[in-house]
């Protein structure tokens, strides 16, 4: 697995325009636009949750729900409590994504099992966003 050797907010704002950039591609927009600090998209992305990422085998395969500058919601088997530190990536055979950090914000029973939600620890700021997000 590759660690992030470079933990700065620079580093996570660009993985995180990755995840909400290949969502966008991958999915749809929210429609609640108005209800948000952040555009969400939804797509069923593959993810790699993990709590500790020097430990290979503790990370686990989720599939994402949504995914904005601000964080991110996907389903798991397993319960997630919340305020749960945790670290995020896509997805991709060869481990060369970087991990993101994130905290639990919620985690509720649902049809596909638990749907947990997170917030990035560094989120992109909502100006930078909403430029970004201008036009949809």
């Amino acid at each position: 697995m590759k660690e992030s050797s470079n933990n700065s907010s620079t580093s996570d704002a660009q993985e995180i325009q990755k995840l909400v950039t290949n969502a966008q591609e991958q999915g749809v927009s929210d429609c609640y636009t108005g209800k948000r600090r952040w555009m969400r998209f939804t797509a069923g992305m593959r993810l790699e949750i993990t709590t500790d990422i020097g430990v290979p085998s503790a990370s686990l395969h989720v599939t994402m729900q949504n995914v904005s500058e601000g964080g991110f919601a996907f389903w798991s088997k397993r319960e997630v409590r919340q305020h749960t530190p945790l670290f995020i990536r896509e997805f991709s055979k060869e481990g060369d994504r970087e991990w993101v950090s994130a905290r639990v914000s919620h985690c509720t029973v649902g049809i596909r099992g638990y749907l947990v939600g997170g917030e990035f620890d560094n989120a992109t700021k909502e100006d930078q966003a909403s430029s970004k997000n201008q036009g949809f």
